[in-house]
């Protein structure tokens, strides 16, 4: 009896359980990166649910965790929406409840799914598998929000290793699916069998990993690139005032000035001009005659006005030639376009007075730098695999990507970035270089490794070399593809294992 207690606890206690798992899941992603936490707290979740006969209950359970994991690990953006909309601290509270609300439901479903179609041993297939493609969809629908995706705590364990096969949704699979294969050898506890083919199971997940992490699908392409990234470090208040754009502007020239000989590529954050580049004639001009005197390519986050529309863009000087662009594509919804602008214009425009103006851009993805490509991203479309894959797709040898996180303050909002980018380096087999406003600025291998980086919250020049790489890595090719073919194999075999479980059973 004691023991049957300890393994079917009451309702309302299993619901505690779950907010008590979500509430630590932020702890496994960066800053904290408590990677072996991830298939704990899953391990915990996937018991729970697999245990609970009703499905309700089991999505009551998803839903409970997933609110409690985005709140708490999205919770910056309440500092946000207080700190430059305008909001008092209970509104953008609310703001991000409703957030994390909206990204419970995917879990919720997931849980739902396998306790309403799969029985027995079938669950435990079925749930990772559910899980991660929850997930996958969550970075899909309504322009998409990843943050938070299992794959991301594994970016530098052992597991991350599938990324350059899988992406970092493989790699959430068999994080989710190590933690299923723990929750069976409790359930069988009892079975010898059960525990030596459990083992075996978790040796075979991580060797092959370990061995999928030896096999280099890229090659150095050309000589070390010379980069230099500049951290302005100019406050949000300040950064969008009129009458302080002059000293901005002044302030990187002066940085740009300094960089030191050899250096080859010049990269500045996003907006770091902010101004439309049809009101520097003349200082985008003087930067052309300096870039071909010194033989140094300038890439500017800078805002594009074409006359038409106008873009979060990227521009890229080299010497006298014609100016290049690169126009951000993902938008942030309710920052840089504002969805349904009829029914939400009004309600964004009183908090955020001319946000929601820019136009998606169209490519292309990748920048000619010095004889190598460029794949650039601006902001959060870092975190997503399917942008930064648009310019792999199209020959890029670097990722570079400029960014603005001076938005969310001293928060975990850039390194939980940082780490993404990583893994998109480590997906891709390419290096990457950021540069931030107010950090974390960083240049980062082909091997998803950090290898340096500024501190945050100070003006700061990062100077460094990356080996540029050619050829493409399985998920650089082919994508999800791969991921949703084996995710697909593993819920066919779940729902026969169901079928014949459920005809046993009768």
């Amino acid at each position: 009896m004691k023991g049957d207690a300890l393994k079917k606890p009451s309702f309302p206690v299993r619901l505690l359980a779950a907010l008590i798992l979500g509430v630590a899941w932020p702890l496994a992603f960066a800053p904290f990166a408590l990677w072996p936490l991830a298939i704990v707290l899953l391990f915990g979740l996937f018991w729970l649910a697999t245990t609970e006969e009703r499905p309700r209950h089991a999505a009551a359970l998803g839903a409970v965790f997933g609110f409690a994991a985005f709140a708490a690990g999205t919770s910056w953006i309440a500092i946000t929406l207080h700190n430059f909309a305008n909001m008092d601290w209970a509104l953008a509270g609310a703001a991000v409840a409703l957030l994390a609300a909206c990204c419970a439901v995917y879990a919720a479903l997931a849980l739902w799914l396998v306790g309403r179609f799969f029985v027995g041993n079938a669950r435990l297939l079925a749930l990772p598998v559910l899980w991660i493609f929850g997930e996958w969809v969550r970075a899909r629908l309504f322009t998409g929000f990843p943050w938070l995706a299992t794959g991301y705590t594994q970016t530098h364990a052992s597991l991350g290793g599938f990324a350059p096969w899988l992406g970092q949704y493989g790699v959430g699979l068999a994080t989710a699916g190590v933690a299923a294969i723990l929750v069976y050898m409790l359930q069988r506890r009892q079975s010898r069998h059960v525990l030596m083919g459990g083992v075996a199971s978790l040796l075979v997940i991580f060797g092959v990993a370990m061995a999928a992490a030896s096999v280099s699908f890229t090659h150095p392409a050309g000589k070390l690139l010379r980069v230099t990234l500049l951290q302005g470090n100019i406050p949000i208040t300040e950064k969008w005032n009129a009458g302080k754009v002059s000293a901005i502007l002044h302030h990187y020239v002066n940085l740009i000035l300094q960089t030191p000989p050899g250096t080859q590529l010049i990269v500045l954050p996003e907006t770091a001009f902010p101004i439309f580049q049809t009101e520097l004639p003349g200082l985008i001009e003087q930067l052309q005659q300096w870039s071909a005197m010194h033989h140094k390519i300038l890439l500017i986050g800078i805002p594009e006005d074409t006359g038409r529309n106008y873009y979060n863009a990227a521009m890229e000087i080299d010497g006298k030639a014609p100016l290049r662009w690169y126009q951000k594509e993902h938008l942030v919804p309710f920052g840089e376009y504002i969805p349904m602008p009829s029914l939400f214009g009004p309600l964004v425009h009183h908090f955020l007075p001319g946000l929601g103006s820019f136009s998606p851009g169209r490519g292309p993805y990748a920048l000619p730098v010095d004889g190598q490509k460029a794949g650039i991203t601006i902001c959060y479309e870092e975190s997503f695999s399917r942008d930064v894959r648009k310019g792999v797709e199209e020959g890029a040898t670097f990722l570079l990507n400029i960014s603005d996180y001076a938005w969310y303050g001293h928060s975990i909002a850039a390194a939980q970035s940082l780490q993404m980018a990583a893994m998109q380096s480590l997906q891709e087999q390419k290096p990457d270089v950021r540069a931030t406003n107010t950090g974390i600025t960083a240049l980062i291998s082909p091997h998803g490794r950090v290898v340096s980086q500024l501190p945050q919250f100070v003006v700061g020049t990062l100077n460094g070399a990356i080996q540029p790489m050619a050829g493409e890595t399985p998920f650089g090719r082919w994508g999800s593809l791969p991921y949703l073919l084996l995710s697909l194999i593993l819920l066919l075999l779940a729902v026969a294992l169901s079928r014949r479980q459920s005809s046993s059973r009768r």
